[in-house]
């Protein structure tokens, strides 16, 4: 009877044990959204497959990116029940979803070509600013064409003051901090 005893509570410990020990996740050295959100496999080297799938936030529109706040990944990944010690001095990861790249021809004339204009002027713009722990977004009218990557004057539309920004994406901008 005693050595039965022993037995089941040699069992129960190792499976406790089991049960006690999370999975050790590491941030990925470069993020990128595939779908319509940003899951833990994107975000976490080592997460396991069921978990790598959950969502975490939506993800960005294609050619655009977004970031996550360390204290939303760390509370992420301690739900999912992940060992996560989140790196010091990092405050927030910046995820990018692929696609929406526009190939660009510099203009004969030396100035800005309207053919591969991601924002035209006059347009209205999705401007994102993005700064440790916060984010931003706002709608700014174009004052004058861009092509991604390039830097464009918008208009806050609410203040009246003019943004430098670099255009993102159609329609879409960031201004620096």
């Amino acid at each position: 009877m005693l050595r039965w005893f022993c037995l089941a509570a040699c069992a129960y410990l190792l499976f406790a044990a089991s049960i006690a020990h999370a999975d050790t996740v590491t941030l990925r050295a470069r993020v990128e959204a595939h779908g319509p959100a940003i899951t833990m496999g994107d975000v976490f080297d080592g997460a396991p497959a069921d978990i790598a799938r959950r969502a975490i936030a939506p993800s960005p529109p294609a050619g655009q990116m977004t970031s996550i706040s360390m204290p939303v990944l760390a509370a992420a990944a301690s739900a999912a029940g992940l060992d996560f010690t989140p790196p010091s001095g990092v405050n927030s990861v910046q995820v990018v979803r692929p696609g929406g790249a526009r190939a660009t021809v510099p203009a004969s004339s030396g100035g800005r070509s309207n053919a591969d204009a991601a924002v035209r002027r006059g347009e209205s713009v999705t401007l994102s600013y993005d700064a440790p722990g916060v984010s931003l977004t706002m709608r700014a009218r174009a004052l004058e064409d861009g092509a991604v990557g390039q830097s464009v004057r918008l208009l806050n539309t609410s203040s009246n003051r003019t943004i430098d920004a670099v255009v993102t994406g159609p329609g879409a901008a960031r201004a620096n901090p």
